[in-house]
C-alpha cells in the first residue's frame, strides 16, 4: 500500500493543499508514503516554493518513508529532471501509436476547439522543429467512469470534452505533466491517491496514457480519492497562481489538528 504527496513547487502552498497533504497521509496509514515533487515546469519553479513544501510537511507532522529529506537532497537525488530518460522511453513507445500526432498549433488557435493546421491528419512529422505530440482521444474512450474510494457511484468524464488533445510531449521536447505523472506512478508503486476533483481530467488522461503505453489499467492499480475543492469565502476556489494566502500566512488561525480534521471528513 503506497500513497504519494505530489505538489508542485510553482507558488507558496495553501489550506486546501495541506488538507490534500494530510488526506494522502490518511490514505497509507500503515503503508508507505512517497513525496515526489512536480518540477518539470521550470519556468515557475523557485526555491522558496521547494522550502515551503518541507515547511508544511514538518508543521502537519507528516514523515514520508521514501522520497527526498530536504531541498539539497530533491535537486541531488529526486528531481524529475533525474528521470528524463524514463520519460523518454515511454514517449518512445507512444510515438508507435496512431492515436499520437504532431500539432504546431498555438493555444489561440486551439480556443476555437479546431485545429488550424489539419493536424489530426498527420500533415506534421513527430520530429519536427516546435511540435507538440498529442493524443486524439477521439480514437479512444468516448465515456470513462472513474471508480472512487469515497464516491460508489464514481465519476463519469467525457475525454473529448475535458481533455481533447492533451500533450504527452511538449513543444520543447519534454514531457508533460500527464506523462511524467504517469510515469512515476508506475516507477514508484502508487496505490492509493487523493485529489481535488479538478484533477478529474487529469484521471482520465492518465488513464487513457497507462493503456496507450501498455501498463496495468489504471484503475486496477491505483485507488482514487476525490475530493471536493476548498473554497475562498466567497466560494472561488482556494488557488496558488490567484494568490490565496500561503498556510506559512495561516499557521497562527489554524492548526494541523484542524487540517486532518478536514481530510477525514473527506474519507466519510
Amino acid at each position: 500500500m503506497k500513497s504519494r504527496i505530489a505538489p508542485t513547487p510553482s507558488g507558496y502552498l495553501h489550506r486546501g493543499n495541506a488538507a490534500n497533504f494530510a488526506l494522502n497521509s490518511l490514505l497509507a496509514p500503515s503503508g508507505e508514503l512517497l513525496l515526489r515533487i512536480d518540477d518539470l515546469d521550470r519556468g515557475r519553479f523557485r526555491e522558496e516554493y521547494l522550502a515551503d513544501i518541507f515547511k508544511v510537511l514538518k508543521w502537519l507532522g507528516i514523515q514520508p518513508t521514501e522520497g527526498p529529506r530536504s531541498p539539497e537532497d530533491f535537486h541531488k537525488n529526486w528531481s524529475q529532471e533525474h528521470r528524463l530518460a524514463e520519460y523518454q522511453l515511454a514517449l518512445d513507445r507512444l510515438r508507435k501509436h496512431p492515436a499520437i500526432f504532431a500539432c504546431p498549433c498555438t493555444r489561440k488557435q486551439l480556443s476555437g476547439g479546431e485545429h488550424a493546421h489539419d493536424c489530426l491528419n498527420g500533415n506534421a512529422s513527430l520530429d519536427a522543429k516546435g511540435v507538440a505530440w498529442r493524443v486524439n482521444v477521439r480514437q479512444l474512450a468516448p465515456v470513462l467512469l472513474i471508480p472512487d474510494m469515497v464516491s460508489p457511484e464514481g465519476f463519469e468524464v467525457v475525454p473529448g470534452e475535458v481533455i481533447p488533445d492533451f500533450v504527452v510531449r511538449k513543444k520543447d521536447g519534454r514531457p508533460s505533466y500527464q506523462l511524467a505523472c504517469t510515469v512515476d506512478d508506475v516507477l514508484h508503486g502508487v496505490t492509493h491517491v487523493g485529489r481535488g476533483q479538478d484533477l478529474l481530467p487529469s484521471t482520465a488522461a492518465q488513464a487513457l496514457l497507462s493503456d496507450l503505453l501498455g501498463y496495468q489499467s489504471l484503475f486496477d492499480r491505483i485507488t482514487f480519492v476525490h475530493h471536493p475543492l476548498l473554497t475562498e469565502a466567497g466560494g472561488e476556489k482556494l488557488s496558488k497562481s490567484a494568490g490565496a494566502k500561503g498556510i506559512s500566512e495561516l499557521m497562527e488561525t489554524i492548526t494541523s489538528k484542524e487540517i486532518f480534521a478536514q481530510a477525514r471528513k473527506w474519507l466519510e
